[in-house]
């Protein structure tokens, strides 16, 4: 059984308003302590018929980033707030099927990982980080809540019949909004290899109108940001400072060297807000202008790929083999 060692991979956990996140729950070292009493989850906990399909219930202990509280959330009700907040009910109902075991397995891979800890993982329920609430999800529908609701409730009691998994444990099935036509690794995105979080082509992201962004900085906020992180740059030769990046097999940036300080691609995406680390940096009149492919980590489930694998004809479990390669669906019980 592999070992997964979920302290060593730093994920992380980018918002996304409306249209699909770039996020998974957000995986925390076993240091970071919630400020809230510590909460005793049951072993087991009664059935209740009222949510769907005859499976076993339990509860996510969640850490909710705005409130520094710890929510004791029902599988159930978080399959359907990840749902919700992740892809919405307007994708194609098998993609919602897929983001749903999708989310559902990795939670399961953070309870099991982390059960000595304080918390499985955390999420911003009220910003819509991870997963939202029910009365969160009438706020944003109004009145197509009902609609909406019930799209997203299928597609969460279908997935909740199912869990992914790689040598019998749950998958760390992590997700992300788009690609930049290729998924990326654990191993070039964290540092951390996963045997079924690989690269493989992600076609259908590259016809999404969010596919490719450009955002600007000028001469002194660049400087200014760089040096912060060790760049030690004097000004000069603004021109030079982001070439040569070196790239992984998928066209992410890898690592670039700027003045004195090597950064990776998930250092430069984070502190200029980047959506990804598919990008190009062009100097021009005092302005440094990045054009940037993809939204969010690139590793595991591209949502927008997996609903355009879904209005091709492909259902949930084609959907979730192509991305997560290995690993095998069992029915949940």
């Amino acid at each position: 059984m592999i070992k997964f060692r979920t302290a060593l991979i730093a994920f992380t956990l980018t918002a996304i308003f409306f249209i699909p996140m770039s996020a998974i729950p957000k995986l925390p070292t076993l240091e970071e302590k919630p400020s809230s009493e510590e909460i005793s989850v049951p072993e087991e906990v009664p059935q209740n018929p009222s949510d769907g399909p005859n499976f076993p219930e339990g509860f996510f202990r969640i850490f909710d980033m705005e409130t520094e509280t710890v929510l004791k959330v029902k599988y159930s009700d978080y399959v359907k707030g990840a749902v919700a907040s992740e892809m919405g009910a307007d994708f194609e109902f098998e993609a919602l099927v897929a983001q749903g075991v999708a989310a559902f397995s990795c939670g399961l891979n953070q309870q099991k990982s982390r059960f000595a800890a304080d918390y499985d993982f955390s999420a911003a329920p009220d910003k819509k980080l991870g997963y939202m609430t029910e009365e969160k999800a009438k706020e944003v529908y109004g009145k197509d809540f009902e609609e909406k609701w019930a799209v997203i409730s299928s597609a969460a009691e279908k997935a909740m019949q199912y869990v992914l998994t790689y040598e019998g444990e749950p998958a760390l099935a992590v997700y992300h909004a788009i690609s930049n036509g290729m998924t990326e690794s654990s191993e070039n995105a964290w540092g951390g290899t996963v045997p079924y979080l690989v690269s493989v082509k992600s076609p259908g992201d590259l016809l999404s109108p969010d596919y490719e962004t450009t955002v600007s900085f000028s001469f002194n906020e660049a400087l200014e940001t760089l040096n912060k992180n060790g760049a030690g740059l004097s000004g000069a030769f603004p021109e030079e400072w982001f070439k040569g990046a070196e790239r992984t097999e998928a066209g992410y940036v890898d690592k670039i060297i700027i003045g004195a300080a090597t950064f990776s691609g998930e250092k430069l995406r984070s502190i200029f807000n980047l959506r990804s680390t598919d990008f190009d940096v062009e100097y021009k009149n005092d302005e440094f202008i990045f054009t940037v492919r993809g939204y969010g980590h690139g590793v595991g489930l591209s949502q927008v790929g997996a609903n355009y694998m879904a209005k091709e004809g492909a259902d949930f479990r084609e959907i979730l083999s192509h991305y997560y390669p290995g690993t095998e669906l069992k029915e949940y019980s």
